[in-house]
């Protein structure tokens, strides 16, 4: 009879683990029933060897894992179930082995008397300062439930922008893929097949012909010259990056970019907005929500900047007036933002401020891929014809040749 490796639950919420024989899964679970035992994991036992490979290949999970499991423990724990209880359901539904290994994990910090902030902030790589503390200020104020529901807000609408942009790079990148491969088309069978007739009949090759030919016949050292270079760019790159100074210029120079840099600087916006609009709706004092949201924003220069505000804001200002200096936002928003302190809700206008910058970042996106796509066609045109013309040429030369 085969045997199952299990994991389970006890009454006392104890972490079982062990082996039982059964005919099947669904056999074993039950048996684990009878004994008064919660099974979330049962599998067929393997080889040693199998079991060690498994875990050491496992891989932690991806940042739309993350949105998912944000959003399944926000509805369990809306619908008031015990922090435990949430856990163990998600531990044996998750469809995903690392998102049941994650919620194992955070089951057992809480089982062993850890708050359920304190069981995500051992997992740095996974969940980041202000998931933390958005959860800890949940607890605090006994909105657990709300402050998981704004961080599933949060992190879907970053993963549905995501989504978006990698769903216009798709058909750019399918041209560039189709003008590759009939570009090694041409050049790795049909002009070698042609290049031999010149030399049998003693003629010259046609000038495009030749500079073709000699592309191809240095490609290898035109390759090492070219991957010399882009290696030189990325080490002097990763040096700059681990310069402070250096690094602020460098994301100074990005935001200077035509089209780059005004789509920087609405994403920024657009993370900044949200994650101060999310934390401060779950109650975290403003300060905190603050370097939070600054910790958010991946451009260092506008990172930097916000270091100014959070300064001033520890100084007494209002939050409307420190980012009046930081070009980040426009004054239109800082007006909203300024209408949100006096009406005291400062978290939604700055929510609503987050999906203005998102809206706007999907649009220029959107428009840039508009000239981008034409663009490529022409460009892919303009090579694979110039190679098409070239190889008629020489067919033309050719049939001179026949003629003589």
């Amino acid at each position: 009879m085969p045997k199952f490796n299990y994991r389970a639950y006890s009454g006392s919420g104890d972490l079982v683990e062990g082996e039982i024989d059964a005919r099947s899964s669904d056999d074993a679970e039950q048996a684990l029933f009878l004994r008064g035992l919660t099974p979330f994991e049962t599998r067929e036992a393997r080889p040693a060897s199998s079991v060690a490979r498994f875990s050491f290949g496992r891989r932690g999970p991806n940042a739309a894992q993350i949105a998912f499991f944000t959003r399944e423990f926000a509805t369990l724990e809306q619908a008031d179930l015990p922090l435990d209880q949430s856990l163990r359901v998600l531990a044996a539904q998750c469809p995903s082995e690392a998102l049941r290994a994650l919620a194992q994990e955070l089951l057992k910090a809480i089982v062993d008397g850890a708050s359920l902030s304190d069981a995500l902030s051992r997992r740095p790589d996974v969940f980041s300062r202000e998931y933390v503390n958005v959860v800890r200020e949940g607890e605090t104020v006994g909105r657990v439930g709300a402050a998981l529901t704004d961080l599933a807000e949060m992190l879907e609408r970053r993963q549905d922008l995501k989504s978006r942009v990698q769903s216009t790079l798709i058909y750019p990148a399918l041209l560039i893929t189709l003008a590759i491969i009939s570009t090694g088309v041409v050049l790795g069978t049909l002009i070698p097949s042609i290049a031999p007739i010149f030399a049998d009949n003693g003629k010259e090759m046609p000038p495009g012909l030749q500079f073709v030919l000699g592309l191809q016949a240095n490609a290898g050292a035109i390759g090492v010259a070219l991957g010399a270079i882009g290696l030189a760019i990325g080490i002097a790159y990763k040096m700059a990056q681990s310069r402070p100074p250096w690094r602020i210029a460098i994301a100074r120079i990005y935001l200077q970019l035509p089209v780059v840099g005004g789509l920087l600087s609405q994403f920024s916006a657009a993370r900044f907005s949200r994650t101060l609009g999310s934390m401060l709706k779950a109650g975290v004092p403003l300060l905190q929500a603050l370097e939070s949201a600054r910790m958010a924003v991946s451009n260092q220069f506008i990172s930097d900047e916000l270091i100014g505000v959070i300064e001033a804001v520890r100084g007494g200002s209002n939050l409307s007036s420190a980012l009046a200096g930081v070009p980040l936002l426009p004054p239109v928003v800082t007006q909203m933002i300024a209408i949100g302190e006096e009406t005291a809700q400062l978290g939604d206008m700055l929510l609503r401020i987050a999906a203005m910058f998102e809206r706007q970042t999907q649009r220029s996106i959107e428009r840039v891929m508009a000239l981008l796509t034409p663009a490529l066609t022409i460009t892919i045109a303009a090579v694979v014809g110039g190679l098409i013309m070239t190889v008629m040429n020489a067919v033309l030369s050719i049939n001179d040749l026949a003629a003589k």
